[in-house]
């Protein structure tokens, strides 16, 4: 009977102990395409209303960023990229927005949303972008920590005159 309790003193806690998971929990890919989006959508309702200095809300403190505006060369910190984007206040027009086929990839704690961007003021549809969107998943919530934004060149669509121009200026 002494044998019996040693070897249950002992086993008990490697059996209680190996079965404590401590990997940590993720939620599902529908629950992250769900999420990012939202967020993405949230920064974009502030982008579109001509707002861009309130586009970063949900970015990570090392959130790297780049566009074909004026951010050519990497953005790095939440400091540069808000800094950057307050620049273009007044340059943003106010304007309706489209999200066009987006896609969520997840990786553990990484989401990756790609998708197009399709902007119109009046109706009149502006040039297409492409954009990715990457998130990390900590402390329960998504936080954007890099966004790529590129205008979509379309074979034989050269800028005119004037927006050339335009910019050079910026650039």
């Amino acid at each position: 009977m002494k044998k019996f309790w040693i070897v249950f003193v002992i086993a008990l806690p490697v059996v209680f102990i190996s079965s404590c998971d401590t990997s940590p929990v993720y939620p599902s890919l529908e629950e992250t395409a769900k999420s990012v989006i939202k967020l993405e959508k949230e920064a974009l309702e502030n982008w579109s209303a001509g707002n861009p200095g309130e586009f970063p809300i949900h970015m990570a403190d090392d959130v790297t960023y780049m566009d074909d505006i004026m951010a050519s060369e990497l953005k790095k910190g939440l400091e540069s990229v808000d800094s950057y984007l307050n620049s273009l206040e007044g340059m943003i027009p106010p304007h309706e927005f489209e999200l066009v086929d987006p896609f969520v990839q997840q990786y553990n704690s990484v989401a990756i949303l790609t998708f197009h961007y399709v902007g119109s003021v009046d109706g009149q549809k502006g040039q297409p972008w492409k954009a990715t969107s990457i998130y990390n998943y900590a402390d329960g919530e998504w936080k954007m920590v890099h966004a790529n934004w590129s205008l979509v060149k379309q074979p034989g669509m050269e800028p005119s005159d004037e927006e050339q121009d335009s910019i050079e200026e910026v650039n």
